[in-house]
């Protein structure tokens, strides 16, 4: 009887995360290159549907690549010297700015910022390809950053997107984003990039005890609030944090941020800056992780939110109180991997349940709400979420940019009411709407590099899905579906190619 275990693809993961591993400890990078030390694996052609009872060895074949194909793009990270040369400069740069943070805390005692991202601002380097700065200075949009108050009194940071501005600009739509557990705003840069770039307001926060934002609820006289059990310093990212944002992103010259009152909320914003560009009838919502959590439900008992996008819920379910208040059409993301990660083989003995992911789905189609499910192909927790390098995890090479066709797809069905994104929703093929805004991390290609002798950074291919073929790359794992009006399909792999 077999392990359950591939033999050939116990290398490719092995290898991969003990690079990894050397990488964050060392500080070391592979030597540059174009070819990779990585095997061949095949991530986004058609595959069989071997029955684990009957033919376990074709199984766990399917599985093996499958597992290797969700550690891509540390791989691609790791081959890539466009990617190590730009991290480098941007890491070296962000950690000269460390020392002043730093200094700033003890010059304010009563507002610890005890975290990764305020005490080593290296951590925030994801994407160096996707650096907000470079991606403003590059003409694509706007960012900026700012603080503001959430209703717990503490200063949260943030950071806006936009479009470039236009004349005789219509008022945009705008959607908040909450990172999960001990992420922030740096790590779903693609997010506000790629939507700010299609024409929405996006804001991103720093949850509490998360990124640079403060560890500890205050007054509206400034002093600190412990009368909560504990005096909560780690993240919330519930509740109080979902309606904090929305309020912030809401908030105008005319009618402020209502948790922006008294000494506390000196030196933040009152208002949004970019009040005036908004259309505050058309406000999505988004997630993940512990983000996602909060957003699933909250979203639907706040009737200012329009559409939710849901990034790896961990298969949260809405609990009774709150189905009498769904409204707002909802797009899940699940991870065929599930976390903490590596990603870990499955057994043929127990194998998946297809419907695993569907708990939340299903209670709004019984709702008559627009739903939709995907579970990208070899996908994991961190398809959506760029961890720092070198201490990147594993996620897939296309998993990004599959949930960032479908995030833009359901914002413009549900927030733009545009013509055309329901095809996009439905169609059997990718199209280039969201290629056009893939500028992150890549594969490495030597030629484009020799072309630009002068620039180390230069060889970086982003990543492209148009023409491949949906099935190919959602999971054949799990069931991906929709529920949009009177067009339902709940099995998106069945169509084929």
């Amino acid at each position: 009887m077999s392990s359950g275990i591939p033999r050939y693809r116990k290398p490719t993961v092995v290898v991969g995360l003990s690079i990894v591993a050397a990488v964050a400890l060392t500080g070391a990078v592979p030597a540059s290159g174009a070819s990779s030390p990585f095997p061949a694996v095949s991530c986004d052609k058609p595959v069989s549907n071997p029955d684990p009872a009957t033919n376990q060895m074709a199984w766990e074949q399917r599985d093996g690549n499958n597992v290797a194909c969700g550690s891509q793009r540390v791989q691609d990270e790791l081959a890539n010297p466009a990617f190590l040369a730009l991290w480098a400069r941007q890491a070296a740069a962000a950690t000269g700015e460390t020392p002043a943070l730093v200094l700033a805390q003890a010059e304010d005692p009563t507002r610890p910022k005890t975290t990764i991202g305020a005490l080593s601002r290296a951590s925030t380097v994801t994407d160096p390809f996707r650096n907000p700065e470079r991606w403003a200075a590059s003409g694509r949009g706007q960012q900026r950053r700012l603080t503001f108050v959430a209703s717990t009194g503490a200063h949260l940071n943030a950071r806006l997107y936009s479009p470039l501005p236009r004349p005789h600009e219509r008022p945009l739509p705008a959607v908040v984003l909450l990172p999960g557990l001990q992420s922030y705003n740096e790590t779903q840069e693609w997010f506000g990039e790629e939507l700010a770039e299609a024409g929405y307001v996006v804001l991103i926060i720093d949850p509490q005890g998360q990124g640079e934002s403060e560890n500890l609820p205050h007054r509206a006289d400034g002093s600190i609030d412990c009368s909560a059990a504990g005096c909560p310093n780690v993240p919330t990212t519930d509740k109080p944090e979902v309606k904090s944002a929305i309020d912030f992103m809401l908030s105008t010259r005319a009618k402020p941020d209502p948790n922006a009152v008294g000494p506390n909320a000196a030196g933040t914003a009152r208002y949004n800056p970019l009040w005036s560009r908004i259309d505050r009838s058309r406000l999505g919502l988004a997630g993940h992780s512990l983000g996602a959590i909060a957003t699933v439900p909250l979203g639907q008992q706040d009737p200012r939110v329009k559409a939710i996008v849901s990034m790896d819920d961990l298969d949260a379910t809405y609990p009774a109180n709150v189905v009498p208040s769904l409204h707002a059409p909802t797009l899940f993301f699940s991870a065929d991997y599930a976390f903490p990660q590596p990603p870990l083989p499955k057994n043929p003995q127990s194998p998946p349940v297809p419907d695993q992911h569907l708990g939340a789905y299903k209670q709004l189609v019984a709702a008559g709400i627009d739903t939709m499910e995907i579970t990208p192909r070899a996908s994991t927790h961190y398809e959506w979420s760029y961890q720092p390098f070198p201490a990147s995890l594993p996620a897939s090479r296309l998993g990004e940019l599959v949930s960032g066709y479908y995030t833009l797809a359901w914002f413009d069905r549900y927030l733009k009411n545009q013509l055309g994104a329901l095809g996009r929703l439905t169609a059997t093929h990718f199209d280039t709407s969201i290629d056009r805004h893939s500028i992150g991390s890549g594969t490495y290609d030597p030629a484009v590099a020799a072309a630009h002798p002068a620039d180390p950074t230069a060889g970086n291919v982003p990543y492209t899905i148009s023409g491949k073929c949906v099935a190919s790359l959602v999971s054949f794992y799990y069931r991906s579906g929709y529920h949009l009006g009177n067009k339902v399909n709940e099995n998106l792999r069945g169509r084929g190619c």
